[in-house]
């Protein structure tokens, strides 16, 4: 009991609340829509991942190789090929990776180093998206996968977004406001094209990018605090 309020500290009420509404909220359209019980470790994993990542919290990397691992099973039917590989050959150790750096890149207060892109920085990594999103795009065309430019484009988005994450850049929400976005548009798609299981993608990927506006703000403010003790 002292562990679960050592780590929920430096929650502020709304934040409590939030989180437990994310929960709340998916297990009930879980529910509704009646699917079976790997969909709702799939969503549930998901929420968890962003919401303690957008807190800077280690333990949210754990449930991120979850997600991972489950999110590309299930697109192994539609099949978005882009999704399987960034999940399986990319996001696992990535966020395995990014456990180490974390914890190695701590603060005396416990809270993890988060950094600020510089504008030259920031150019450069636009503009490496934009080449790796044509580049992959004619591959998966070449695969046969569905959706191929929307695939690659919320592939390729999600594998700098990740870079980011593990070199712990506050910028990297918002790659990843832009990849929910982009997700809820291509599953969408995929729901209308007869896939009713995607609807409970589509929510998990709303709250997602609810999450991930949070999560910028606060990596900034914590950037930006850690900056201040280190003076």
């Amino acid at each position: 009991m002292n562990k679960i309020k050592e780590f929920f500290k430096d929650w502020s009420i709304y934040e409590k609340a939030w989180l437990a509404f994310v929960l709340i909220f998916q297990t009930v359209a879980w529910f509704i829509n009646r699917q079976d019980l790997f969909m709702l470790v799939l969503t549930l994993s998901s929420s968890l991942n962003l919401v303690l990542g957008a807190k800077g919290k280690v333990a949210g990397l754990y449930f991120a190789i979850i997600n991972s691992a489950l999110y590309a099973i299930n697109c192994f039917s539609i099949p978005l090929y882009g999704e399987i590989m960034y999940n399986l050959l990319y996001s696992i150790p990535v966020s395995a990776t990014a456990i180490f750096m974390w914890k190695k890149n701590s603060a005396d207060s416990g809270e993890v180093k988060f950094r600020i892109m510089t504008p030259r920085f920031a150019a450069g990594t636009v503009a490496v998206t934009i080449a790796g999103t044509l580049i992959y795009a004619k591959i998966l065309v070449w695969l046969g996968g569905n959706f191929a430019f929307m695939d690659s484009l919320t592939t390729v988005v999600s594998v700098i977004a990740s870079m980011l994450y593990l070199l712990r850049y506050s910028e990297q929400w918002l790659m990843w406001v832009i990849v929910n976005a982009l997700s809820i548009v291509m599953w969408i798609m995929v729901f209308m094209s007869g896939d009713k299981s995607a609807i409970l993608i589509i929510i998990m990927k709303c709250v997602n990018l609810c999450n991930s506006s949070y999560g910028y703000w606060n990596w900034r403010k914590i950037a930006k605090k850690v900056r201040t003790e280190d003076k």
